[in-house]
C-alpha cells in the first residue's frame, strides 16, 4: 500500500457522503435510519445491499461484499487505491502535492514491477513466434488450443538456456532489485542467479483489473518435474489471493451466473475455446478464504470440476471445508467428478461441448456429497456409527450462516440418524456448539466475547474510547485480541476526532485489519441506549479477568518458587481488589 498520509485519507472520508457517491451508481431507497438496494457486486432478485450513513459503511448481507467509499470504488470501478484517492480529489477539488509521497516508496516500486512483469511478457510471446521454436508452438496446436486462444491468453515460452533473462534486459542495478524482487530469478548455489523458468510454456497470471502480476510455466517434455511451476509470493503477487482466468472470465461476461473451477491452465484455456468461459484455476495451492471470498463477491454459484480419483475427492472436501463458514441460503456450491484419468481439457475434446455441458448438470450440491463423503467411512446401521454421523457433521453444519441451508441440513441429518423432532436437533446443536465454545475458553483464559464485544464496538462507536480510563495491566497480556484492543484504545485516544469508516481506513495495511474489518460489520443488535452500558460493562468484566489471570499466576509462583517482597505486596492488592466483586 502506499504510503499516502493519513490525514489526507481521512479528510477525503470525512468530505465524502457514501450515499451521495454510490447513488450516482446504483438507485438506493431510503429504508429507516439506512439505504438499501439490489447489491451491484452479484446477481440478486432480492435486495439485501444496505448502505449505513451513520458510520459511511456499505454491506450487502448476501454476498458479504462491504467497505467505505474507497472499497466501493475500487472494487465498482474497479480502480486501484492510488487511482480511487485520485478519483475524490478530484471530486472534491483537494489538492495533492505530490512530495505527500503518494508517488514514492511502495507505489513506485509496484509501478515499476508491473512495467517489469508486462516487458517479460512480450518477452516471452516473441520468443514463441520465432521459426527455431516452431515445434513449441505446433505442441500447443497438437494440444488443440488455436491461435485466438494463444494470443488471448498471451501464451509464450521461456528457452532452455540459464540467463535468458539477464541476457536480453540491459539491467542498471535498481532494474536488478526489481528482477529479484519480481521472483524471476533464483539463487543456485553459487554467487549467480539464474532463471526461474527455463524450457517451460508461460502463462501470465493477471489480477483482478487485468496486471500482470506472476507467471505459471508448464513444462512440455515427458515426465519432466515439476509439471507446473509458479511465481513465488512477491510484493504484487500472493498465490492464495488470486485465481488464473478470473480477469479474462470477467471480461467475457460482467455479472457471471456461476463460476466453474478446475484444476489446471489449459483446463482454462481449453474450455473458454470451446465457449465455456467462465472457468477458473488455482495457482498450485489448496482453496483458500480469500479464493471462496473472490468468488462469491462475483457471483452466487461455484462448480468445482475435479478428478474422481482420492487426490480429486481430497481437493474437494478441503474446498468444501473452506467454503461453509460462506455459504449463505443464497449461495450454492456443487462438485463435479470427472471419469479416472481425464481433465477438463481432455474430456472436452473427447466428448464436445454439448456432452461436457451435460456431465456438469449431474454436479452435486452441498448436502449430497457431504452425507455420501462421510456415511462411506460410517456403518449407519449402529447406533456407534449414528452418533459418530452427528459428532462429525453437526460442527460443519454450525459453520454455515444461512439459517435456512442449516435447518435443511440439520433434517437431513435427522433423517439418517433417526431423530425427526427439529426441536431436538437444534438443541443437539446448540450442545454442540455450547461444548465447542467452552474447550475455546479453556485455550484462552481472557473469555473470547467479551473482548469480541469491546472491539466490535469500539471499531464501530470510536468515541467509546473516552469512557475508558486507562489499560494499565492489560499490557501484560499477549493475547491476540487483548492485542487488538490496547492497539485500537491508543489509536482512539491519538486521534479523538475519527469517525468509524476513517478508524477503519487507519488499519488498512495493518496486520489486525482483517480481525476489525469483520467486525467492524457485525451486527451487533445492541440497542443505541445499551451500547455505552454494554460496553463499560464487558470492560469491567476485562479488567476484572485479567486480574484473576495475575493473581493465579503470582499464586501458583508463590507453591513453586516463593515471592519477593513486592509480588507478596502486589498479590495483597489484588486480593483486596478482587474480594470487592
Amino acid at each position: 500500500m502506499t504510503r499516502i498520509p493519513n490525514t489526507i485519507i481521512n479528510e477525503l472520508i470525512s468530505r465524502t457522503n457514501i450515499v451521495d457517491l454510490i447513488s450516482q451508481r446504483i438507485s438506493l431507497k431510503k429504508q429507516g435510519k439506512n439505504f438499501l438496494a439490489c447489491c451491484p457486486f452479484h446477481a440478486e432478485k432480492n435486495p439485501s445491499f444496505t448502505v449505513n450513513t451513520e458510520k459511511q459503511f456499505y454491506y450487502c448481507f448476501s454476498c458479504g461484499s462491504h467497505g467505505n467509499v474507497i472499497d466501493f470504488l475500487m472494487n465498482y470501478d474497479r480502480l486501484t487505491f492510488i487511482e480511487t484517492i485520485k478519483e475524490l480529489s478530484m471530486m472534491h477539488d483537494f489538492s495533492i502535492k505530490r512530495d505527500s509521497n503518494i508517488y514514492k516508496d511502495n507505489n513506485y516500486n509496484k509501478n515499476n514491477l508491473y512495467q517489469l512483469m508486462n516487458k517479460l511478457c512480450t518477452y516471452y510471446k516473441d520468443i514463441l513466434k520465432q521459426k527455431k521454436y516452431l515445434y513449441v508452438y505446433k505442441y500447443l496446436q497438437n494440444r488443440g488450443l488455436n491461435e485466438k486462444s494463444i494470443s488471448d491468453f498471451n501464451i509464450g515460452f521461456a528457452p532452455s538456456k540459464w540467463n535468458n533473462i539477464i541476457q536480453k534486459f540491459n539491467l542498471t542495478p535498481y532494474d536488478q532489485t526489481l528482477l529479484d524482487q519480481s521472483g524471476m530469478l533464483i539463487s543456485s548455489n553459487t554467487k549467480y542467479k539464474h532463471d526461474r523458468f527455463r524450457n517451460r510454456l508461460m502463462f501470465p497470471i493477471r489480477d483482478t483489473i487485468g496486471r500482470i502480476i506472476a507467471f505459471g510455466g508448464r513444462v512440455i517434455e515427458y515426465n519432466k518435474t515439476p509439471k507446473y511451476l509458479n511465481s513465488p509470493d512477491t510484493e504484487i503477487f500472493k498465490k492464495s489471493q488470486h485465481l488464473y482466468g478470473l480477469y479474462e472470465a470477467r471480461t467475457q461476461c460482467k455479472n457471471l451466473s456461476c463460476i466453474l473451477l478446475v484444476e489446471g491452465y489449459i483446463d482454462v484455456i481449453s474450455l473458454t475455446q470451446f465457449g465455456i468461459n467462465y472457468s477458473v484455476a488455482s495457482l498450485g495451492t489448496s482453496i483458500t478464504d480469500n479464493h471462496i471470498r473472490l468468488m462469491y463477491n462475483i457471483t452466487d454459484q461455484i462448480v468445482c470440476c475435479f478428478d474422481g480419483d482420492y487426490a480429486g475427492k481430497q481437493a474437494a472436501w478441503r474446498t468444501l471445508n473452506t467454503a461453509l463458514p460462506y455459504l449463505t441460503d443464497n449461495r450454492h456450491i456443487y462438485f463435479v467428478f470427472l471419469p479416472s484419468g481425464e481433465d477438463p481439457d481432455t474430456l472436452i475434446r473427447k466428448i464436445g461441448k454439448d456432452r461436457f455441458l451435460k456431465k456438469l448438470t449431474k454436479k452435486q450440491d452441498l448436502s449430497n456429497f457431504l452425507f455420501e463423503t462421510l456415511s462411506k467411512k460410517i456403518n449407519l446401521q449402529t447406533l456407534a456409527g449414528r452418533v459418530k454421523l452427528s459428532s462429525l457433521i453437526l460442527p460443519m453444519i454450525h459453520k454455515i450462516p444461512g439459517p435456512t441451508l442449516k435447518l435443511c441440513l440439520l433434517q437431513q441429518l435427522g433423517n439418517k440418524i433417526g431423530i425427526l423432532d427439529d426441536n431436538k436437533l437444534n438443541q443437539l446443536l446448540k450442545k454442540k456448539t455450547i461444548a465447542s465454545t467452552t474447550n475455546k475458553i479453556q485455550k484462552n483464559y481472557i473469555n473470547y466475547s467479551i473482548t469480541h464485544v469491546l472491539i466490535g464496538l469500539l471499531i464501530q462507536y470510536p468515541k467509546l474510547s473516552k469512557l475508558i480510563p486507562n489499560i494499565q495491566g492489560l499490557e501484560q497480556c499477549k493475547q491476540d485480541n487483548i492485542v487488538i484492543f490496547i492497539d485500537l484504545v491508543q489509536t482512539c485516544k491519538k486521534y479523538p476526532t475519527l469517525t468509524a469508516a476513517q478508524l477503519l481506513e487507519h488499519y488498512r495495511e495493518n496486520k489486525f485489519f482483517s480481525k476489525l474489518e469483520t467486525l467492524a460489520y457485525w451486527n451487533h443488535l445492541i440497542t443505541n441506549d445499551m451500547i455505552e452500558t454494554t460496553f463499560i460493562d464487558a470492560l469491567t468484566k476485562l479488567y476484572n479477568l485479567t486480574l484473576e489471570q495475575r493473581q493465579e499466576k503470582l499464586i501458583a509462583r508463590d507453591r513453586i518458587f516463593g515471592l519477593t517482597k513486592q509480588e507478596r505486596q502486589e498479590l495483597w492488592l489484588l486480593n483486596q481488589k478482587l474480594s470487592k466483586y
